[in-house]
């Protein structure tokens, strides 16, 4: 059935809510508009972004550039640690409620999953707030990533290739072996997530409308991963409102994703306002994969 970006909105709109994106690399920021963009992010900073008005209403969500796929696993962990203390302390100060999503490579490079278990542990410490699940959703359907069946693929032309079978795949930091999402999950957590104990949510389930999407996420609990099939834009605004639906009912949910994410860090490029200058130290990559 198809979805409409107006009811994404609306459903983006009725949260009142803020997503705070920590961006491990800037080619994120190429696909959002009318979005703050931080480049530092002390909490005066996040108190800017917060009030910023798009309109007449705060903007849905925050971009923030850590750049952490260029650094070392002890830094990357450091700088995840800074950028939600930071923008805790400034959702005090503005009255502002906020999700977290830790946005990443479509092709499965990044700091998984030490970003998002360093995001889940830091909310429980500095807020006693819960991570029932973690959504990861690697899909880029204009750029040819898609995930079908639990197994995440790169287009090349006509040709689907499963994502491990793709120079990318042997990354010297962050190379894998699996392109079911579940096994990757589990050998980047070396074994702490066994791929049997993840959540699938299949094109079946995806395209079966909001509430058997939230239904099968409500058995999330402890940071549970949960792996989405994606092929179509439209899979992603139906995922969109079926997580909206689950954190209806009480699901906390953690979003590590590619650029790709549809709702309030998802648009067509626009004029964006940006905000401090930090270094960003990053890689010299040989092919731009967002």
């Amino acid at each position: 059935m198809p979805v409409s970006a107006a009811a994404v909105a609306a459903s983006v709109a009725a949260a009142e809510r803020v997503l705070v994106v920590l961006d491990d690399d800037p080619t994120g920021t190429q696909s959002v508009s009318d979005i703050p963009v931080l480049t530092r992010w002390e909490e005066e900073d996040f108190c800017w972004a917060f009030t910023h008005l798009v309109g007449t209403r705060p903007a849905p969500a925050v971009y923030v550039l850590t750049n952490t796929r260029g650094l070392e696993p002890v830094e990357a962990a450091a700088r995840n640690r800074e950028v939600i203390t930071n923008a805790l302390a400034a959702a005090v100060q503005t009255g502002s409620t906020l999700g977290f999503v830790s946005r990443s490579d479509s092709t499965l490079r990044g700091h998984y999953p030490l970003e998002p278990d360093v995001i889940a542990a830091t909310l429980k410490e500095v807020a006693g707030q819960r991570t029932d699940g973690v959504v990861i959703v690697p899909a880029f359907p204009d750029a040819g990533r898609i995930t079908i069946g639990g197994v995440h693929y790169m287009r090349n032309g006509g040709t689907l290739i499963p994502v491990a079978e793709t120079e990318f795949a042997k990354d010297a930091s962050f190379g894998f072996r699996n392109s079911e999402l579940a096994r990757y999950v589990e050998e980047k957590s070396s074994g702490r997530f066994k791929a049997a104990d993840v959540i699938v949510l299949d094109l079946n389930i995806i395209r079966g409308g909001a509430a058997l999407i939230a239904g099968a996420v409500a058995g999330a609990t402890d940071s549970k991963p949960i792996v989405v099939d994606v092929v179509t834009e439209n899979d992603l605004r139906a995922l969109a409102l079926g997580l909206a639906e689950a954190e209806s009912r009480g699901k906390k949910l953690l979003y590590r994703v590619a650029p790709r994410l549809s709702g309030p860090a998802s648009a067509r490029k626009s004029a964006r306002p940006f905000r401090g200058m930090r270094s960003l130290q990053g890689p010299a990559l040989p092919h731009t994969a967002a």
